[in-house]
């Protein structure tokens, strides 16, 4: 039987960025209304049920923090029937929940549906799946692709999260809940049947070359083109016997428990600097719309160099801008400052999950980083309500709080450039690949 050329590319496009497309426009909706969009509902559901910062920045910092313990379950289910399931099941998810939360009577049970439901549809379904489906389909221009993904899936936050504070002030924030899941369920399982999970069921491999008979093609294929390793297929108990898995864990959930802290709070933290609260959406929505062009820049550097230098370079940054909003300076120009130096170290979070996908391959990638959300959330519950309930005892500041998360910041871009000497290099042997240790 003649065999195809390994080598050979089909023309056009490689349907693997139709799916970095699709993906990303699907979750840009999702994101709108939860990971983005949550911050602008803090005050008036605050103000609805008539509680303080801390209460709501316990609701919310659970919310956001929900991946962790849903993780594992949520990878399991991923790495067991496809991204494609996922997304549907997450969306119905997530949309019915917020059919349901403009009728809550009170605060515990708006965080149940908030919690039960919505977060944990936006987890399953969104950012668990669709980070699995680009790293099943890219291998050697997997940061760019992750980062192209986030590019276009914060775009239309970028320009709706403001519409949405406008729909909350002007029609409250129970209709805009409900106009949410009226969208999220009309639009987006429809157009996840387009989903295909892996390049392999279109007879495509990896980063769009066609042909290949098996996975050893694959992987001979790609060492010959790229100097990164191939990804090799950790199992979930080979992985955490490796020392660089645990590496990667300790920075990647340092990071993500001390910019959960700032995240959830980023409104009032705004205008604890001197600005208003519809100032503060409004930096907040150039936050979003100045990251677009960052995660693609960082997602290029991060296929050409160390991805782990890459990101404690932009988790420094991150470090930074902490520290100057927890100063006693105030003002526009720290406000801006902060936005900037704080929008770089956003722009690292699909790199930070190519590392994994780079490192540990495709077989158990949602276990894996549900592994690394669980390992975040305590710190990335806490945080936030330390920061709400220090601001309700001390007239509004939140500067020892920042302090701290500019510390915990610093020690994740520490973690990262250690991590850096345990990159893995390969050497070709043959049909065998093997994978050693650099020593940095």
């Amino acid at each position: 039987m003649k065999r195809n050329n390994p080598t050979k590319r089909r023309f056009g496009i490689f349907y693997g960025w139709r799916m970095v497309t699709l993906g990303g426009f699907l979750t840009s909706l999702n994101k709108t209304a939860v990971s983005k969009g949550f911050p602008v509902f803090i005050i008036p559901v605050g103000e609805t049920f008539d509680v303080g910062q801390a209460t709501i920045s316990f609701v919310f910092a659970l919310a956001s923090s929900a991946g962790g313990p849903t993780g594992p379950i949520a990878g399991w289910l991923i790495d067991r029937h496809g991204p494609k399931a996922a997304v549907i099941l997450g969306a119905t998810m997530t949309g019915v929940g917020f059919l349901v939360l403009g009728q809550t009577p009170n605060i515990w049970a708006f965080a149940l549906v908030y919690v039960g439901l919505v977060t944990v549809g936006t987890n399953v379904g969104f950012s668990y799946a669709m980070s699995a489906l680009v790293n099943n389909w890219f291998y050697r221009r997997k940061a760019l692709a992750m980062s192209s993904f986030q590019a276009i899936d914060s775009s239309l936050p970028a320009v709706l999260v403001p519409v949405l504070a406008l729909s909350i002030s002007v029609w409250g924030w129970q209709f805009t809940s409900t106009a949410i899941g009226l969208v999220l369920l009309l639009v987006v399982p429809p157009l996840s049947f387009w989903i295909k999970n892996t390049p392999e069921s279109m007879g495509l491999s990896m980063d769009g070359d066609s042909g290949a008979d098996g996975p050893d093609t694959a992987i001979i294929q790609r060492v010959s083109r790229s100097r990164r390793s191939p990804p090799v297929e950790y199992s979930v108990s080979g992985a955490v016997r490796s020392p660089r898995y645990w590496v990667l864990l300790t920075a990647s959930s340092l990071r993500l428990a001390a910019k959960g802290g700032v995240v959830v709070l980023i409104i009032p933290i705004l205008v604890s600097k001197g600005t208003d609260a519809p100032g503060a959406t409004y930096v907040y929505g150039f936050l979003l719309l100045m990251t677009l062009p960052l995660y693609l820049v960082i997602g290029w550097l991060g296929d050409r160099f160390s991805k782990n230098l890459i990101l404690a370079g932009a988790v420094t940054s991150g470090a930074a801008s902490y520290a100057l909003i927890a100063s006693p300076l105030h003002g526009l120009g720290v406000i801006m400052g902060f936005a900037a130096l704080f929008g770089i170290a956003e722009a690292c979070a699909p790199t930070n999950w190519a590392v994994l996908g780079e490192q540990f391959g495709r077989k158990s990638f949602g276990q894996l980083r549900g592994f690394v959300q669980l390992a975040q959330f305590p710190g990335a519950l806490a945080a936030p309500v330390f920061a709400g309930w220090w601001a309700d005892h001390h007239a509004g500041s939140y500067s020892f709080p920042l302090w701290i998360f500019t510390i915990v910041m610093g020690v994740s871009a520490l973690t990262f450039a250690v991590a850096h000497k345990l990159q893995p290099i390969a050497v070709a042997d043959g049909p065998d690949v093997r994978v050693e240790q650099r020593q940095a």
